[in-house]
């Protein structure tokens, strides 16, 4: 564990996102949309584009930190994508040899979050607890993106997590 240096955090899913913070410090070194392409038709996630952009850090160096999907979904749909979606990156890390840490959805949510959040709160609990790590960051997606991107501001704290609760 000592040698870690950037812990990745990755919002399992199309919207989701990842965040590279420092493990000394937990500064943000770099984050991005999920990347996506469409198959058939329907959007998954783009394992050359998460590689791409995993490709900046050693897997010597780099652990991953990834939200395991949840066990129930709205739609038997929604469980299929967050099933694909996980096996892909969780089959990609273990194939580059990155460290790679599965987290629950409710473990990180309860202790970052807090417990108990009113139906509708986590994205703004969400947003306003990594606004407060980190003041300077504005989350946005891309430069024309208007409003914080939930997946990127999920796979910061899924990293911040881990960063405190190293199992």
């Amino acid at each position: 564990m000592s040698d870690v240096q950037v812990i990745v955090g990755i919002d399992n899913g199309v919207s989701g996102g990842l965040c590279a913070i420092s493990s000394f410090d937990g500064s943000v070194i770099d984050f991005i949309a999920m990347p996506t392409e469409k198959v058939g038709d329907k959007p998954e996630v783009s394992i050359k584009g998460v590689l791409y952009w995993l490709d900046q850090f050693s897997p010597l160096s780099t652990a991953i930190a990834i939200e395991e999907p949840l066990r129930h979904a709205k739609s038997s749909q929604a469980m299929r994508s967050m099933s694909i979606s996980f096996g892909k990156i969780i089959g990609l890390c273990e194939t580059v040899l990155y460290s790679t840490y599965r987290i629950q959805v409710k473990e990180w949510q309860d202790v970052v979050l807090g417990k108990r959040l009113a139906k509708g709160q986590t994205k703004v609990v969400a947003l306003a607890k990594a606004q407060q790590y980190w003041p300077d960051e504005n989350w946005l997606a891309t430069s024309r993106s208007k409003v914080p991107h939930d997946g990127i501001v999920d796979s910061a704290l899924i990293a911040l997590y881990y960063l405190h609760h190293r199992q």
